[in-house]
Protein backbone atom coordinates (compact mmCIF):
# COMPACT_ATOMS: atom_id res chain seq x y z
CA UNK A 1 0.00 0.00 0.00
CA UNK A 2 2.95 2.19 1.01
CA UNK A 3 4.52 1.75 -2.21
CA UNK A 4 1.13 2.63 -3.91
CA UNK A 5 1.16 6.07 -2.10
CA UNK A 6 4.52 6.94 -2.75
CA UNK A 7 3.58 5.65 -6.64
CA UNK A 8 0.58 7.64 -6.15
CA UNK A 9 2.45 10.91 -5.01
CA UNK A 10 5.14 11.05 -7.14
CA UNK A 11 2.77 11.59 -10.17
CA UNK A 12 0.86 14.53 -8.04
CA UNK A 13 4.59 15.86 -7.65
CA UNK A 14 5.24 15.78 -11.56
CA UNK A 15 2.05 17.48 -12.23
CA UNK A 16 2.28 20.08 -9.66
CA UNK A 17 5.75 20.88 -11.02
CA UNK A 18 4.99 21.14 -14.40
CA UNK A 19 1.82 23.13 -13.74
CA UNK A 20 4.49 25.43 -11.85
CA UNK A 21 6.61 25.57 -14.69
CA UNK A 22 4.03 26.31 -16.85
CA UNK A 23 2.54 28.87 -15.21
CA UNK A 24 6.60 30.27 -14.97
CA UNK A 25 6.80 29.47 -18.51
CA UNK A 26 3.36 31.52 -19.48
CA UNK A 27 5.07 34.30 -16.85
CA UNK A 28 8.02 34.22 -18.69
CA UNK A 29 6.23 34.06 -21.97
CA UNK A 30 3.48 36.87 -21.46
CA UNK A 31 6.70 39.47 -19.82
CA UNK A 32 8.40 38.96 -22.95
CA UNK A 33 4.39 39.48 -25.05
CA UNK A 34 4.40 42.17 -22.68
CA UNK A 35 8.15 43.69 -23.21
CA UNK A 36 7.78 43.26 -26.94
CA UNK A 37 4.38 44.53 -26.84
CA UNK A 38 5.36 47.92 -25.10
CA UNK A 39 8.23 48.15 -27.60
CA UNK A 40 5.50 47.38 -30.50
CA UNK A 41 3.31 49.95 -29.08
CA UNK A 42 6.61 52.20 -28.77
CA UNK A 43 7.78 51.60 -31.93
CA UNK A 44 3.81 51.82 -33.03
CA UNK A 45 3.73 55.33 -31.89
CA UNK A 46 6.75 56.37 -33.35
CA UNK A 47 5.74 55.26 -36.25
CA UNK A 48 2.25 56.62 -36.02
CA UNK A 49 3.31 60.53 -35.33
CA UNK A 50 5.64 59.95 -38.44
CA UNK A 51 2.60 59.02 -40.56
CA UNK A 52 1.04 62.40 -39.12
CA UNK A 53 4.22 64.44 -39.46
CA UNK A 54 4.13 62.93 -43.19
CA UNK A 55 0.39 63.65 -43.69
CA UNK A 56 0.63 67.30 -42.40
CA UNK A 57 3.54 67.14 -44.90
CA UNK A 58 1.50 65.95 -47.40
CA UNK A 59 -1.29 68.48 -46.47
CA UNK A 60 0.84 71.02 -46.73
CA UNK A 61 2.09 69.89 -49.80
CA UNK A 62 -1.56 69.56 -51.36
CA UNK A 63 -2.39 73.10 -49.80
CA UNK A 64 1.10 74.12 -51.66
CA UNK A 65 -0.10 72.74 -54.84
CA UNK A 66 -3.46 73.66 -54.64
CA UNK A 67 -1.91 77.47 -53.95
CA UNK A 68 0.47 77.09 -57.07
CA UNK A 69 -2.34 75.40 -59.08
CA UNK A 70 -4.66 78.19 -58.40
CA UNK A 71 -1.66 80.66 -58.95
CA UNK A 72 -1.29 79.01 -62.43
CA UNK A 73 -4.61 79.06 -63.52
CA UNK A 74 -4.51 82.94 -62.66
CA UNK A 75 -1.80 83.38 -64.43
CA UNK A 76 -3.21 81.07 -67.33
CA UNK A 77 -6.26 83.76 -67.07
CA UNK A 78 -4.12 86.72 -67.08
CA UNK A 79 -2.09 85.60 -69.97
CA UNK A 80 -5.49 84.18 -71.63
CA UNK A 81 -6.64 88.05 -71.11
CA UNK A 82 -3.27 89.29 -72.03
CA UNK A 83 -3.60 87.68 -75.63
CA UNK A 84 -6.91 88.49 -76.16
CA UNK A 85 -6.15 92.19 -75.67
CA UNK A 86 -3.20 91.75 -77.68
CA UNK A 87 -5.02 90.13 -80.65
CA UNK A 88 -7.48 93.03 -80.24
CA UNK A 89 -4.63 95.50 -80.35
CA UNK A 90 -3.14 93.85 -83.41
CA UNK A 91 -6.57 94.36 -84.82
CA UNK A 92 -6.53 97.65 -84.00
CA UNK A 93 -3.16 98.35 -85.08
CA UNK A 94 -4.08 96.61 -88.95
CA UNK A 95 -6.88 98.93 -89.02
CA UNK A 96 -4.63 101.62 -87.46
CA UNK A 97 -2.13 100.71 -90.41
CA UNK A 98 -5.21 100.72 -93.23
CA UNK A 99 -5.56 104.29 -92.18
CA UNK A 100 -2.34 105.37 -92.20
CA UNK A 101 -1.59 103.98 -95.11
CA UNK A 102 -4.22 105.60 -96.62
CA UNK A 103 -3.14 109.11 -94.94
CA UNK A 104 0.01 108.21 -96.29
CA UNK A 105 -1.04 108.30 -99.89
CA UNK A 106 -3.53 111.44 -99.62
CA UNK A 107 -0.48 113.22 -98.17
CA UNK A 108 1.99 111.98 -100.98
CA UNK A 109 -0.98 113.41 -103.09
CA UNK A 110 -1.59 116.97 -101.30
CA UNK A 111 2.75 117.09 -101.42
CA UNK A 112 3.32 117.00 -105.15
CA UNK A 113 0.54 119.36 -105.43
CA UNK A 114 2.41 121.48 -102.87
CA UNK A 115 5.05 121.35 -104.93
CA UNK A 116 3.71 121.88 -107.75
CA UNK A 117 2.39 125.06 -106.45
CA UNK A 118 6.00 125.86 -104.87
CA UNK A 119 7.45 125.89 -108.47
CA UNK A 120 4.93 128.25 -109.87
CA UNK A 121 5.06 130.43 -107.08
CA UNK A 122 8.99 130.10 -107.40
CA UNK A 123 8.33 131.35 -111.15
CA UNK A 124 6.26 133.95 -110.19
CA UNK A 125 8.87 135.25 -107.61
CA UNK A 126 11.46 135.13 -110.24
CA UNK A 127 9.08 137.26 -112.30
CA UNK A 128 8.50 139.59 -109.04
CA UNK A 129 12.16 140.19 -108.78
CA UNK A 130 12.42 140.83 -112.18
CA UNK A 131 9.77 143.72 -112.41
CA UNK A 132 10.32 144.90 -108.77
CA UNK A 133 14.21 145.26 -110.57
CA UNK A 134 12.67 147.42 -113.37
CA UNK A 135 11.10 148.98 -110.77
CA UNK A 136 13.74 150.18 -108.63
CA UNK A 137 15.18 151.18 -111.66
CA UNK A 138 11.78 153.27 -112.47
CA UNK A 139 11.62 154.66 -109.55
CA UNK A 140 15.33 155.49 -109.28
CA UNK A 141 14.90 157.50 -112.72
CA UNK A 142 11.96 158.84 -111.03
CA UNK A 143 13.57 160.49 -108.23
CA UNK A 144 15.54 161.90 -110.41
CA UNK A 145 13.44 163.36 -112.12
CA UNK A 146 11.92 165.04 -109.29
CA UNK A 147 15.12 165.86 -108.36
CA UNK A 148 15.49 167.88 -111.40
CA UNK A 149 11.90 168.96 -111.14
CA UNK A 150 11.91 170.68 -107.89
CA UNK A 151 15.47 172.43 -108.80
CA UNK A 152 13.45 173.73 -111.40
CA UNK A 153 10.58 174.83 -109.63
CA UNK A 154 12.59 176.16 -106.99
CA UNK A 155 14.15 178.43 -109.88
CA UNK A 156 11.23 179.35 -111.30
CA UNK A 157 9.59 180.05 -107.62
CA UNK A 158 13.22 182.50 -107.57
CA UNK A 159 12.46 184.03 -110.49
CA UNK A 160 8.84 185.03 -109.55
CA UNK A 161 9.66 186.18 -106.45
CA UNK A 162 12.13 188.42 -108.55
CA UNK A 163 9.45 189.51 -110.69
CA UNK A 164 7.03 190.20 -108.10
CA UNK A 165 9.61 192.60 -106.06
CA UNK A 166 10.49 194.24 -109.54
CA UNK A 167 6.79 194.68 -110.07
CA UNK A 168 6.34 195.58 -106.71
CA UNK A 169 9.12 198.76 -107.41
CA UNK A 170 7.63 199.71 -110.38
CA UNK A 171 4.06 200.25 -109.09
CA UNK A 172 5.99 202.63 -106.09
CA UNK A 173 7.60 204.10 -108.88
CA UNK A 174 4.17 204.56 -110.91
CA UNK A 175 2.69 206.00 -107.88
CA UNK A 176 5.03 208.15 -107.37
CA UNK A 177 5.09 209.89 -110.99
CA UNK A 178 1.22 210.03 -111.12
CA UNK A 179 1.73 212.17 -107.30
CA UNK A 180 4.17 214.08 -109.23
CA UNK A 181 2.05 214.46 -112.69
CA UNK A 182 -1.31 215.61 -110.39
CA UNK A 183 1.05 218.35 -108.45
CA UNK A 184 2.32 219.63 -111.77
CA UNK A 185 -1.55 219.84 -112.75
CA UNK A 186 -2.19 221.45 -109.73
CA UNK A 187 0.95 223.89 -110.09
CA UNK A 188 0.27 224.84 -114.05
CA UNK A 189 -3.78 225.69 -112.78
CA UNK A 190 -2.87 227.78 -110.39
CA UNK A 191 -2.48 231.74 -110.99
CA UNK A 192 1.09 233.36 -111.23
CA UNK A 193 2.40 234.38 -108.72
CA UNK A 194 3.93 238.24 -107.95
CA UNK A 195 7.49 238.36 -109.27
CA UNK A 196 9.86 238.25 -106.04
CA UNK A 197 13.34 239.97 -106.12
CA UNK A 198 16.05 237.85 -107.81
CA UNK A 199 17.75 235.40 -105.44
CA UNK A 200 21.32 233.78 -106.16
CA UNK A 201 20.25 230.85 -108.05
CA UNK A 202 21.29 227.47 -106.48
CA UNK A 203 23.67 225.00 -107.76
CA UNK A 204 21.55 222.63 -109.36
CA UNK A 205 18.56 222.83 -109.53
CA UNK A 206 15.79 220.54 -109.35
CA UNK A 207 14.16 219.82 -113.41
CA UNK A 208 10.88 220.41 -113.73
CA UNK A 209 8.61 217.53 -113.48
CA UNK A 210 7.54 216.20 -117.07
CA UNK A 211 4.06 215.08 -117.73
CA UNK A 212 5.27 212.15 -120.08
CA UNK A 213 2.79 209.25 -119.01
CA UNK A 214 4.51 206.38 -117.40
CA UNK A 215 4.17 202.76 -118.62
CA UNK A 216 1.27 200.80 -117.01
CA UNK A 217 2.66 198.56 -114.46
CA UNK A 218 3.90 195.09 -116.34
CA UNK A 219 2.11 191.54 -115.18
CA UNK A 220 3.95 189.09 -113.49
CA UNK A 221 5.66 186.72 -115.56
CA UNK A 222 3.95 183.01 -115.72
CA UNK A 223 6.16 180.35 -113.70
CA UNK A 224 7.85 178.19 -116.40
CA UNK A 225 7.02 174.74 -116.57
CA UNK A 226 8.86 172.23 -114.33
CA UNK A 227 11.77 170.81 -115.65
CA UNK A 228 12.63 173.60 -117.93
CA UNK A 229 15.56 176.28 -117.26
CA UNK A 230 14.38 179.43 -115.10
CA UNK A 231 13.88 182.97 -117.94
CA UNK A 232 16.35 185.04 -117.03
CA UNK A 233 14.80 187.92 -114.70
CA UNK A 234 13.75 191.17 -116.78
CA UNK A 235 15.40 194.40 -116.88
CA UNK A 236 14.41 196.48 -114.74
CA UNK A 237 12.44 200.08 -116.26
CA UNK A 238 14.67 203.09 -116.48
Amino acid sequence: MASDDNSNTKPANDAALSANTLKWAAIAVLAGLAIYGVQGKTSAENELAALQGEAVSLRKAVDDAAAARKSSQDEIDRLKAAQTDSLRQIEEGKADVSTAMAKISELETKSTALGKEVEDLKAKLAAAGDNVSKLNAALDAANKSKSAAEKAAADAEAAARALRAEVDSLKVQLESARKDLEAAKASAAAPAPAPSPPTTPEANPAPAPTTTPQPASPEPAPAPPAGSPPAPPSPAAP
